[in-house]
């Protein structure tokens, strides 16, 4: 009996085991299965071919941010440079393209010219000429002009100095010029007396405007003359000098 109990017991731990074996085996074959499905899916095949050919591209963003980045300095006072090139009127050529070349009717001394025929330049009434003798007069040949200086002043573009010239006439009987710039000076009037160096006043700007002067003479009359003081010639202005 011991022995019939032995024998199947002994005939049954290898029907267990080797139910165990074919579970581990079941079990390992679908883990093995599975890892094997993960490696050769296609989705992920497309993924790593996709990322790999970005790579370059993102190579090439980091390179051009970082030089960017490295020269901004640089660029940025070129962008400036340009900017102020084409507001002061210089000529801008890009491509074949140019930008602020200046251009327009050619005005000869002389007498008619079958080219002024042709554009209708015509002959003056003598309106105009009593109108600007006039406004000679009314002056008294004292002239405003003004000069630009690249500005020592944070925020601004040009320092200018505005001043009177004699046209055809001396400066003797003017006792003083009182310069209006408006409100972005806090509409003050600014009084000159220097006879000497034609009655100048200094300023700073980031933007062209009008200027009015009242020019006062030694007989107690004055008149009202003025000026536009604008950037045109501002590509050719001279930076300040260097101090030292």
């Amino acid at each position: 009996m011991a022995s019939a109990a032995s024998a199947a017991s002994a005939a049954a731990l290898p029907a267990s085991t080797a139910s165990a074996s074919q579970a581990a085996s079941a079990g390992s074959g679908v883990t093995a299965v599975s890892a094997t499905s993960a490696a050769s899916s296609p989705t992920g095949t497309v993924l790593d071919q996709a990322m790999w050919a970005a790579v370059p591209s993102v190579i090439w963003a980091l390179l051009i941010l970082a030089t960017l980045v490295y020269f901004r300095v640089e660029l940025s006072q070129l962008v400036n440079a340009l900017v102020l090139r084409i507001r002061d009127g210089a000529a801008l050529k890009v491509a074949g393209l140019e930008i602020g070349a200046a251009s327009g009717l050619v005005a000869r001394p002389g007498g008619f010219s079958a080219e002024d025929t042709r554009v209708g330049v015509r002959a003056d009434d003598e309106n105009r000429a009593l109108q600007r003798q006039g406004l000679y007069e009314a002056a008294r040949g004292a002239m405003l002009v003004h000069r630009l200086q690249r500005s020592t002043e944070n925020g601004q573009l040009y320092d200018i100095l505005i001043y009177v010239i004699p046209h055809k006439s001396m400066l003797t009987g003017v006792v003083s010029v009182e310069y209006f710039f408006g409100n972005y000076w806090g509409n003050k009037i600014y009084p000159s007396h220097d006879r000497s160096r034609g009655f100048p006043v200094v300023t700073s700007a980031y933007g062209p405007f009008l200027c009015t002067a009242n020019v006062v003479f030694n007989d107690g009359t004055s008149t009202v003359i003025s000026r536009y003081i604008d950037f045109e010639m501002g590509n050719v202005a001279p930076y300040a000098p260097l101090a030292g």
